[in-house]
Parts: C-alpha cells; structure tokens; sequence
C-alpha cells in the first residue's frame, strides 16, 4: 500500500503535463507563451470537463503521495517533524488544487468577477506557499538518508527558481505581460518536476535493502581521524 502511494507520486506530474498539452491541442488559438494553465479550465471554457478531470486526478494522486511520504519512515530518526511538515504542505497544495477544480474555477480571461474568481485569486496564493513549504520542509527531512546526498541543494535550487519565477508571474499578471503563461509555467514546472524527482528518490530508497536506506551519520572529525589511522 505505501509503494502505491509513493508511485503517486510519480503518476502525478506525468498526468499535469499530459493535461496541459492536451488543453493546448484542443483550445484552437491558445497560446502556452501567453496564457496562464487556469485558462484551460476557466469558467465556461470549451475543454473544461476533460481537462478538469485530469487535473483533479493530478491532485488527488498529489494527496495520496503526500499520506505515502507521511507513513514512510525514510529521512532517519530526527527528521518526522520536517517530514510531517513536509507532507501536510504537500497535502494542502493538492487538497487546494481539489477546491480550485470543484468550487473556484477563474474566471474568464483571469480578471476576478464572481466569488469563485477571487476565491480562485487567493487560494491561488496560498498554493503558492504551501509548494515552497513542501519543498523546503522534504529536503531537511530527507537530507541525511543514502542516496539524498545533494537532495536539500536541489531542492533549495527548485524553491528559489520558484520563489523568482512566481514573484515574475505576479507581476506579469498585474501588467498583462505577452509571456506570462512562459513565467507561470516556469513557476509550475520548478514543483512538478521536484514532485516527480523526489517520489522517484523516495520510491528506490523504500525498494532498497534495510542495510542500503540507513541514514548517513556523519562522523566527527576526530572519529574519522582515528579510523584512517586504524586503516593503516
């Protein structure tokens, strides 16, 4: 059962970026340089019954991988608040995507008319947070587990190119910029691709033997010191 919740995980980008292409192909004039993804399902769009489907399933099977992380005990002992941390952030960025799809669709043109349209403005934000949280708060849980090596720097490198697309797609929003779908595409591919990146380390690091998933203890200068001196 946690195997297939941590394949989730690596369904679940392969189903967003399946969604986005296809909304692309079948939205005669959209472009994916200019428009944001939400417009593909936007109130009344033509696709959007299709499209929403597919992007819920994306975000159910986020939820599912973020109970898998929770239940897994990779990242060694010292590291479960970081990982509950970590997963409840991922939890709520699918969990938000789920209330998105269901209840608050954008509006039109992305220009917030209806209830549903700002709600959609503001939980927006919050997803936002809640993908840097779950990147940053994973990759202290995870640091010191074999095979997790460089894992807090790459994921420290996914939030800041995040962090800096994101704040450039607020601005391109607010001044109808010609390549804001380019920047919001960014921003969303940077959490994607780490969702993807990560339930793969994690997924071969809970198939690994017992004796290969043992947390990296580094050992203190003196410690390694008197085991090269034993060596010799």
């Amino acid at each position: 059962m946690k195997k297939l919740l941590l394949f989730s995980g690596l369904l679940a980008p392969v189903l967003y970026l399946a969604a986005v292409v296809l909304g692309g192909v079948l939205r005669a004039g959209y472009s994916h340089l200019a428009e944001p993804i939400s417009e593909l399902v936007a109130a009344g769009a033509p696709d959007r019954p299709l499209l929403s489907a597919l992007f819920i399933a994306y975000n159910a099977l986020s939820v599912a991988f973020a109970v898998g992380l929770l239940l897994n005990d990779t990242g060694g002992p010292g590291t479960w608040a970081y990982r509950t941390a970590g997963s409840i952030a991922l939890a709520a960025v699918g969990v938000l995507g789920l209330m998105l799809e269901f209840f608050f669709p954008q509006d039109p043109g992305g220009i917030p008319v209806t209830f549903a349209g700002t709600m959609h403005i503001a939980l927006a934000g919050i997803v936002s947070l809640a993908t840097l949280g779950a990147i940053l708060f994973t990759g202290l849980a995870l640091r010191h587990d074999t095979g997790f090596e460089y894992y807090l720097t790459y994921s420290r490198i996914s939030a800041v190119i995040l962090f800096i697309s994101g704040g450039l797609t607020a601005l391109a929003v607010a001044n109808h910029h010609p390549l804001l779908g380019l920047s919001e595409r960014i921003t969303i591919g940077s959490y994607v691709q780490w969702l993807f990146v990560t339930a793969a380390l994690v997924s071969r690091s809970v198939a690994a033997p017992d004796h290969v998933r043992a947390p990296l203890v580094r050992q203190p200068p003196a410690s390694r010191q008197a085991a090269r001196s034993a060596r010799q």
